[in-house]
């Protein structure tokens, strides 16, 4: 388990409808439990949850921790490693550990077959991902060329998902 505290917070200050029977819940499932140690909090939280859980429950927590003068400590709550060989923790470097991911994910992702969908999550189109453009802050996909059974088609927009449809050609 990781575990990261909320210092300076009473368990009874954290109200959010997420939180259940002292649990972090997303779409029925939970993400982390919830302790009071004195006057902090210690989130205790699943290591194996994906990309979008995790930010789930950072933007939750930063949420909880706004405005009221709390202090985190995450020192339990390392995630893994930056290309740079830095820490890469919940909170501290969170958007960069998110971008290191994204492009490995793009990189392993060229030329196999993806969907493209867009934000609402229709599909804009599927093939063998070809290229890709990326903005940053917040990281996002722009666009993306897919070699479709039509030809080369490019979709544009402001956050476009990738997703593998697991087929092989």
């Amino acid at each position: 388990m990781l575990t990261l505290k909320l210092m300076g917070t009473p368990l009874e200050h954290l109200k959010s409808q997420h939180i259940k029977n002292k649990s972090v819940m997303m779409n029925n499932k939970t993400l982390a439990s919830i302790k009071k140690n004195g006057n902090e909090v210690e989130f205790h939280i699943d290591p194996y949850l994906d990309l979008e859980e995790f930010q789930f429950l950072r933007n939750l927590i930063m949420d909880l921790s706004y405005g009221n003068e709390a202090a985190i400590d995450e020192r339990g709550c390392q995630l893994g490693y930056l290309e740079n060989g830095e820490a890469a923790f919940l909170i501290k470097n969170w958007e960069e550990w998110k971008l290191f991911l994204m492009k490995a994910k793009l990189r392993t992702l060229e030329g196999q077959n993806v969907q493209a969908l867009n934000p609402e999550g229709e599909e804009l189109g599927s093939g063998l991902l070809a290229e890709y453009e990326i903005a940053e802050g917040p990281f996002r996909i722009t666009s993306c060329t897919l070699i479709t059974l039509f030809g080369e088609r490019k979709f544009e927009g402001e956050n476009i998902k990738i997703v593998p449809t697991n087929q092989f050609s």
